[in-house]
């Protein structure tokens, strides 16, 4: 079992650098050919998962940094707070340092909010692993800004590769809204009616990690523009985009159904953890499989609450490696 874990563990990595390398390409990094993706990412919830898996693969944590001094304007950082104090992200420490590091590229108010919120910790450790999971060896001094919040890494030397978001693709659907109407709750708002097709201002608010408030006054007053329209339910008033105003705000950007990307990233990250423990802990079977009941059952049940994730079959105890593979069987299905 021990030996089948570990290539399991193997595979899993592959497949979430893999998603990565084709998420941030499609927004613009240097890698991969564009295109291919059919969603739309969400760049906040991707960031949050690329502090935590994205030390697995340098090159591609620093073509991230590289896109981001490019486009990171168009990154919400109250939003991704939000997330962050909602979901289980376990890369804020990165996030934080990665913060710190951007707001002495530009705009040192805006990164500033997540520069602190990584919290203190007084040992030294490697910002990258090895994909076995080792620390990555440092052949050269230690970036300051990293450092300071007790990560090593080599100085960043930024190749200059990255592109500005394609506005026509289909991916960068989030970021084309807010360069249109701002980098706010509106444009996001925007976008979920878009995918969603219709929403209710308290559904809109969870699903985009905004206050019920702040969304609710949006929407009002978005529906006195007659391109949102209203309708009065038994129990909410819900809203939708006029369909003559659709082609002009999504452009030629084909349209897909909603996913809400932090519940399904911070799972994914929630499942490698789980994973990474088991490899490196000594537990008979039953002791194994006991853990690995009591950690999926609750991200199963959430993930069986959504419209988005396929039916993810809840294997019987003792079943292990079945339960694992076929919640990454829904992972590839869902962000294909």
């Amino acid at each position: 079992m021990k030996t089948s874990l570990q290539h399991f563990r193997n595979d899993y990595l592959e497949i979430l650098l893999g998603f990565l390398w084709r998420e941030w390409t499609a927004l613009g990094v240097a890698g991969q050919e564009r295109g291919g993706l059919r969603h739309v990412v969400d760049p906040e919830a991707l960031l949050l998962f690329t502090c935590s898996l994205g030390r697995y693969d340098q090159r591609l944590f620093d073509e991230v940094l590289d896109w981001l001094t490019k486009n990171g304007r168009f990154l919400n950082v109250q939003r991704m707070k939000n997330i962050l104090g909602k979901e289980d992200f376990g890369g804020g420490k990165v996030l934080s340092a990665v913060a710190d590091w951007l707001s002495e590229q530009s705009d040192p108010q805006k990164w500033r909010l997540l520069a602190r919120i990584g919290g203190h910790t007084s040992e030294l450790q490697s910002l990258f692993y090895l994909p076995d999971g080792r620390p990555l060896p440092q052949t050269s001094d230690s970036d300051a800004v990293f450092r300071k919040h007790k990560l090593t890494r080599n100085p960043i030397t930024l190749r200059g590769y990255a592109q500005a978001f394609a506005s026509d693709a289909t991916p960068c659907l989030f970021l084309r809204m807010r360069a249109l109407f701002g980098l706010n709750a509106r444009s996001d708002v925007l976008t979920y009616l878009a995918l969603n097709k219709t929403g209710h201002p308290r559904q809109v608010a969870r699903e985009l990690y905004y206050s019920q408030k702040a969304i609710h006054d949006v929407m009002t007053d978005m529906a006195c523009s007659g391109v949102v329209l209203s309708s009065r339910g038994a129990r909410e008033r819900t809203f939708r985009i006029d369909p003559d105003a659709l082609p002009f705000l999504t452009g030629k950007i084909e349209v897909s159904g909603w996913i809400n990307w932090p519940i399904l990233l911070s799972s994914a990250e929630a499942v490698w953890r789980l994973t990474e423990e088991l490899c490196s802990a000594d537990l008979d079977s039953l002791v194994q499989s006991s853990e690995v009941t009591l950690a999926m059952k609750p991200l199963l049940e959430r993930l069986a609450r959504t419209r988005w994730a396929p039916a993810i079959p809840n294997r019987r105890p003792g079943e292990v490696l079945a339960q694992l593979e076929a919640f990454t069987d829904a992972f590839e299905a869902i962000t294909a």
